[in-house]
């Protein structure tokens, strides 16, 4: 674990964005899983609401800039 990055776990619902942030990636996916969970209980649905494969983690570096969860880069 670096002190320079962080993780976003997200899930994009049709009425719902979830998104759980860590210092590592399988501590952002842990906590999106965990959000997606606490949701269906709240909203008491169905366990298989969701599509595990459309969960999905993406790094960030800190200090960085990114747009649509790429890095900005501009070449001279």
């Amino acid at each position: 674990m670096t002190k320079d990055k962080i993780f976003k776990g997200a899930y994009e619902s049709r009425n719902f964005s979830f998104e759980a942030f860590s210092l590592t990636k399988e501590g952002a996916e842990k906590q999106i899983r965990k959000a997606l969970k606490d949701h269906t209980k709240q909203f008491d649905l169905e366990k298989d609401w969701f599509h595990e494969d459309d969960i999905f983690v993406v790094e960030y570096k800190l200090n960085t800039s990114y747009r649509d969860m790429s890095e900005i880069k501009v070449t001279k």
